[in-house]
C-alpha cells in the first residue's frame, strides 16, 4: 500500500510540473483563428525552459503564425530578425512530427524568408515542400494558403506561367473550401494574370465573373477590378466603356492598396493606378496627346506607387514623349524602363538557378539511390551498350561492303567506256602499238567479264522475285547486285526514285522493287523476306520518312 501511495505521488508530481504548459499551447490553438491577440497574450506566459521538445517545436510554430496573423503576412517582416527558431520546429517535426504540423512549420518559414527578396529561392524551396505535405494529406486549408503565396512569389519575379497556374490552383482550393471572398479573389488573380499574358479574352470571361460576385468585394479589390474593366475594354478600342469603368474606379478609391518587397527586406504599401494610365491610352488613342502626358505624369509621380505600375506609365510617357517631339524625355523614360527590365531578369536568373540546383540535387540523389541499391543497372547499361555498338558496327561493315561493290561497278563501267574510246581511236588513228592495244583489250574483256557476272547475278534474282521465291538468304552482294540491273532495266523508274528519296540502303531499294514494279502485296513481301508483317509495315514507314 505505501508503495502503491509512492508511486500515485511521483506521477501526481510528474503531470503537476507539466500541466502548466500544455493547457496554454491548447488554449492558444483554440484562440489562434478566432482571437489573434489574446492567444498571443497566452503565449507570452509560457516559460520555454521547462518544455519537451515536442512542446518547444509547438511552442516556434505557434509564435511564427501569432506574428503573421497581428501583424498581416505581408507586414509582419521585420518583427523577426531571423529563422532560428521555425528551423528548430522544423527540424523536430522532420524527425517525430506529423504532417498537418511539419507543413505548416515549411509555410510559415517560408513566408518569413519572403519577407527579403534575396532569400526569395529559400522561400521557394519551402513553399514547394509544403505544397507536396498539403496536397499528399490533402489538407485544404494548408493548400490554400501555399498556392496564394507561391501566386504572390511569382507575381515578385515575374514568372506568368507559374502565376496563372497557382491562380487556378488558388482559386480551385477557395472554392472547396466555399469562401465566396477567396473565390472572388481567386477570379480575380486568374483574371490579372491572363491580362498580363495579353489574353482579354479570357481576362475578360474571369472579370465578368468577379463582377457578379462584387457584393463579396472590399472597396480596395472592387477599385481594382474596375481599373482592369476599363483596360480590357480600352484595348478592345470600346472607349466609351472603357471611360464608363473608369468613373466607377474613381468612385471606389481610385487606387488599390498592395504590399511589394522593398531593397532593405521589409514590406512598403504602395498604390496601383491602373485607371489613369487606362484614360491616358484612352486619350493617346483619340489623339490628345497632351492631355494623355498630363495623366500619365501625375500617375508616375504619385508617392508609393507600385513598380510595376509605374514602369507601365513610363513605357506610355516614353511613347507620347516620341508622338510630341521631346526625344531626350523619350529617351530617359525607355532607360528607366531598360533599367528595371534587367534588374528583374536578374532576379529570374537568380530564382532560376536555384530552382536547377534544387532539381539536380534531387536527380543525383536518385541516382545515388539507384546506385546503391543495383549494382544490376551498370551490367545492363554496358550489355546494351556491347549490343547497340555491334548493332552500329554491323550496319556499318555491311553499307560499307554495299558501296564498294558499287563504287567497283560504276568504276567498271567508266573505265569500259574509256578503253573502248581509247581503241576506236588507236585503230582509226592507224597507230603500230600493237602491245598497247592488246593491253587494252584484255582489260576491256575482263571488266566486261566482271560486269556480266553481276549483271547475271542480279538477273537471276529478279526471277526469283517475278517467280514470288523467297530471297531471306540473299547475301548483301546479291542484294546489290540486284539492284544494279534494276537500274540498267528500269533508269526511268530508278531516276524518279532518286529524286523522291534520300539515302536510302540496299535492302529499302530490293523493298521498292518488289512494291512498285512487281506490286507485291504486304504478304508477298512478308513470305519473300520471311519476315512478319509488321516488320513490312516498319520498312514502309522508314522509306517514307526518307521522301524528300
Amino acid at each position: 500500500m505505501k508503495k502503491l501511495f509512492i508511486i500515485l505521488a511521483v506521477m501526481a508530481v510528474v503531470f503537476g510540473c507539466t500541466e502548466q504548459q500544455h493547457p496554454l499551447l491548447r488554449q492558444v490553438w483554440g484562440l489562434i483563428e478566432v482571437n489573434p491577440e489574446s492567444a498571443k497574450v497566452v503565449l507570452a506566459k509560457v516559460h520555454t525552459n521547462s518544455l519537451s521538445e515536442q512542446d518547444k517545436a509547438e511552442y516556434g510554430l505557434l509564435k511564427t503564425i501569432l506574428i503573421s496573423k497581428t501583424h498581416g503576412m505581408y507586414m509582419v517582416y521585420g518583427m523577426i530578425d531571423n529563422d532560428s527558431l521555425i528551423s528548430a520546429s522544423i527540424a523536430y517535426y522532420n524527425q517525430h512530427g506529423d504532417e498537418w504540423h511539419r507543413g505548416r512549420a515549411y509555410f510559415y518559414r517560408g513566408a518569413i524568408r519572403m519577407s527579403k527578396l534575396g532569400n526569395m529561392p529559400g522561400a521557394v524551396k519551402d513553399f514547394k515542400v509544403a505544397e507536396i505535405i498539403s496536397e499528399d494529406a490533402d489538407d485544404e486549408e494548408l493548400k490554400n494558403l501555399v498556392y496564394n503565396s507561391l501566386h504572390y512569389v511569382n507575381i515578385i519575379i515575374d514568372n506568368q506561367s507559374q502565376t496563372l497556374k497557382y491562380a487556378h490552383k488558388w482559386l480551385d482550393s477557395s472554392i472547396e473550401l466555399k469562401d465566396s471572398m477567396k473565390i472572388l479573389r481567386g477570379l480575380f488573380n486568374c483574371a490579372t494574370a491572363y491580362a498580363d499574358m495579353d489574353q482579354k479574352d479570357s481576362a475578360y470571361t474571369y472579370m465578368s465573373k468577379c463582377l457578379q460576385l462584387k457584393k463579396y468585394a472590399s472597396q480596395d479589390l472592387l477599385a481594382n477590378i474596375y481599373s482592369i474593366m476599363a483596360l480590357i475594354y480600352e484595348e478592345k478600342g470600346e472607349f466609351a466603356k472603357a471611360e464608363e469603368y473608369i468613373k466607377k474606379w474613381e468612385e471606389n478609391g481610385g487606387y488599390v492598396n498592395v504590399y511589394f518587397p522593398s531593397s532593405d527586406g521589409g514590406w512598403m504599401e504602395t498604390h496601383s493606378n491602373l485607371g489613369h494610365l487606362t484614360l491616358a491610352r484612352i486619350r493617346k488613342a483619340q489623339r490628345q496627346y497632351e492631355k494623355a502626358i498630363i495623366l500619365a505624369e501625375a500617375e508616375v509621380g504619385m508617392a508609393g506607387n507600385d513598380q510595376k505600375t509605374r514602369m507601365k506609365g513610363l513605357e506610355l510617357l516614353s511613347e507620347l514623349y516620341e508622338l510630341t517631339g521631346r526625344q531626350e524625355q523619350a529617351l530617359e523614360a525607355g532607360r528607366k524602363v531598360k533599367a528595371y527590365n534587367d534588374s528583374m531578369r536578374y532576379v529570374n536568373q537568380t530564382i532560376q538557378m536555384a530552382d536547377w540546383q534544387q532539381k539536380f540535387d534531387e536527380v543525383q540523389q536518385t541516382k545515388d539511390f539507384y546506385r546503391r541499391t543495383s549494382w544490376m543497372q551498370g551490367l545492363i547499361i554496358a550489355l546494351i551498350a556491347m549490343v547497340a555498338l555491334g548493332i552500329v558496327i554491323g550496319m556499318w561493315w555491311h553499307r560499307r561492303k554495299v558501296r564498294k561493290l558499287s563504287f567497283r561497278l560504276d568504276e567498271d563501267t567508266r573505265r569500259i567506256s574509256e578503253l573502248r574510246t581509247n581503241i576506236e581511236q588507236l585503230e582509226k588513228s592507224g597507230a603500230e602499238n600493237g602491245q598497247e592495244m592488246e593491253r587494252m583489250k584484255k582489260e576491256l574483256e575482263n571488266r566486261m567479264e566482271r560486269i556480266s557476272g553481276t549483271l547475271l547475278i542480279g538477273t537471276q534474282m529478279f526471277s526469283q522475285l517475278q517467280q514470288r521465291q523467297c530471297i531471306a538468304e540473299a547475301t548483301a552482294k546479291e542484294q546489290q547486285c540486284l539492284v544494279d540491273y534494276f537500274t540498267q532495266l528500269r533508269p526511268k523508274r530508278w531516276q524518279e526514285w532518286n529524286r523522291q528519296y534520300s539515302n536510302l540502303s540496299t535492302a529499302q531499294y530490293v523493298f521498292l522493287i518488289m512494291q512498285d514494279d512487281l506490286h507485291y502485296d504486304d504478304e508477298a513481301i512478308a513470305n519473300a523476306l520471311n519476315v512478319k508483317r509488321t516488320s513490312v509495315r516498319s520498312m514502309r514507314s522508314r522509306i517514307k520518312s526518307r521522301e524528300r
